[in-house]
């Protein structure tokens, strides 16, 4: 078998519905199921090839994530890279924490209590792993169900238009992996398309929850599972919950019997689980997810938890078939609905451990820069700083260049400005059409008024109908003084890495803002002129 890694990073909180007590709280998991993985890439799988509300119609996404595949739920990333995982039930820490013991291979001690959630072990060192999570109050803008405000003016939920989310906070990174022959993988691989692309994932998406970014790693080797037994005796946990066949879960020596069944059939027997303390340690845990497909829950399906251990025995010595046999259930999986990921095994090597020095930690999101809304966001203000200031400048120029203003200039700019419209986008070459259209006859006032007037030393004609962008009144100014007094030169080189000054300055939006106030306040200072100017 090859494999396949998909991380998941958060983009914004995510609500991976979890069954809770609370009326008014939807609690979250702290990880990606399998159930919700394989739905994520069956989603894009589906959309790639453009199989619509028929893909229960394909041969191919039945085989691949009905059967042949292996999706196994995406736990969190540690900052080195880490894929962490469910911390074994057996595993006690001092209340100090800075003693382990191993339940698998010690007796209980006073002044010990069980670990939970997630742990990333190196050698002999563990460090348990938290991801971060918040919870979130929402109240409704009316009260849906009453119609008569009474929850909001009462501060406290009556009808469910006061609650609360539990999320996983954004910028952390999660790992799934999927398991199978070289061939499906390649499949599935080109179904997928791009092996990289951003989608919502768990409840109230597409509001403010469920951002995340995917990303598929190429078709790898498995990592070499370490076989370590103490004599005849191989400790096992449970990578993920293990759902019975028979679905019942209460007997965990019943339902971890079948490893020493499925051992027996591939292989000339001799195996059997083995009962007592240090032996097993399991837990039961109520199996549910939503499909968004069906829109409706699954029924509810007892499991053994995640982090169960246990220990199968052989009556002989392990040979190297026995061992591959084991080896490759591994990653097949134990028990119903595999292809989700469900009973997926792991071999617990049961030594002395101890605590590592430095916690394990949940890297926030990398991010390559800062985030394109951002800069978007960004660019916007500083166009803004940089429009107001051409309109200056237009002010400025039109009180420089009163003197040459022709009779009835309160005309020539009104069409000036009318002719330029009122649309940024291609407005240079928008504007030199309509005044060559305009123009015809070069004697007409309107194109007197064109080589009369005159910008900072070059004819109006010249600056609408021939010059670039560059060459612009605007563009004669000291625009890097500028830049650096308002520290916007900072800000550019911060966001963007270099000044993108430039291309501000040749932008149509500047062009646009300049003439359009070049020919409202020429149209003013003309009226408040009077026939006092050089017409001649």
């Amino acid at each position: 078998m090859k494999q396949i890694t998909m991380t998941i990073r958060t983009l914004s909180p995510v609500v991976l519905s979890a069954m809770s007590n609370a009326t008014v709280m939807t609690a979250s998991h702290s990880y990606f199921s399998g159930p919700i993985v394989r739905g994520i890439l069956a989603s894009r799988y589906i959309q790639q090839r453009e199989l619509g509300v028929h893909a229960e119609e394909d041969e191919a996404f039945l085989s691949l994530f009905f059967d042949k595949l292996r999706f196994v739920a995406a736990y969190p990333l540690a900052a080195d890279g880490t894929r962490a995982f469910v911390l074994p039930f057996s595993m006690q820490k001092s209340k100090n924490g800075k003693e382990l013991l191993d339940l698998m291979q010690q007796e209980g001690r006073p002044g010990f209590k069980s670990m939970k959630g997630f742990g990333v072990a190196h050698g002999a060192e563990l460090a348990s792993l938290d991801v971060r999570k918040t919870i979130n109050l929402h109240m409704s803008r009316s009260d849906l169900k009453n119609h008569d405000g009474k929850e909001r003016l009462a501060g406290r939920s009556m009808a469910g238009g006061i609650y609360n989310y539990e999320a996983i906070d954004a910028g952390q990174s999660f790992a799934g992996v999927i398991y199978g022959e070289a061939d499906d993988l390649q499949k599935l691989r080109a179904g997928l398309g791009e092996s990289e692309w951003s989608g919502y994932v768990g409840r109230s998406r597409f509001t403010q929850y469920g951002h995340c970014a995917m990303r598929l790693s190429d078709i790898e080797d498995i990592p070499q599972e370490s076989f370590e037994s103490t004599g005849n005796t191989v400790c096992l946990r449970l990578e993920t919950p293990l759902i019975p066949e028979d679905n019942i879960a209460d007997d965990a020596a019943a339902v971890l019997g079948t490893v020493a069944e499925i051992l027996n059939e591939r292989t000339e027997g001799g195996f059997s689980v083995e009962l007592g303390s240090q032996k097993l340690v399991a837990k039961p845990e109520p199996v549910e997810n939503f499909v968004g497909a069906w829109g409706m829950k699954r029924p509810r399906v007892q499991a053994l938890a995640a982090g169960s251990v246990f220990c199968i025995k052989k009556d002989s010595s392990w040979t190297d078939a026995d061992k591959a046999v084991l080896l490759e259930l591994l990653y097949e999986g134990v028990g119903s609905r595999t292809e989700e990921g469900f009973g997926q095994l792991r071999i617990w090597s049961v030594v002395e451990r101890r605590m590592a020095k430095d916690a394990a930690t949940v890297p926030a999101a990398k991010q390559n820069g800062i985030h394109p809304t951002v800069c978007h966001h960004a660019e916007a203000i500083i166009r803004k700083h940089f429009i107001a200031q051409v309109q200056v400048w237009a002010v400025e120029d039109v009180q420089a260049s009163k003197g040459y203003f022709p009779e009835n200039s309160t005309h020539f700019f009104a069409r000036l400005d009318a002719l330029l419209g009122s649309s940024e986008k291609n407005a240079q070459s928008h504007l030199a059409s309509a005044i060559g259209y305009e123009l015809g006859n070069a004697s007409t006032p309107f194109a007197k008024g064109l080589q009369k007037v005159a910008v900072r030393d070059r004819k109006l004609k010249w600056y609408l109908t021939e010059a670039n962008l560059s060459d612009m009144p605007y563009n004669q100014r000291d625009w890097q003084s500028l830049a650096e007094e308002l520290q916007l030169e900072k800000a550019m080189k911060v966001i963007w890495g270099q000044s993108k000054l430039g291309n501000i300055q040749s932008s149509e939006a500047l062009f646009y803002a300049y003439w359009h106030a070049f020919f409202r306040y020429g149209r003013k200072a003309a009226a408040g002129a009077g026939k006092g100017a050089d017409v001649e």
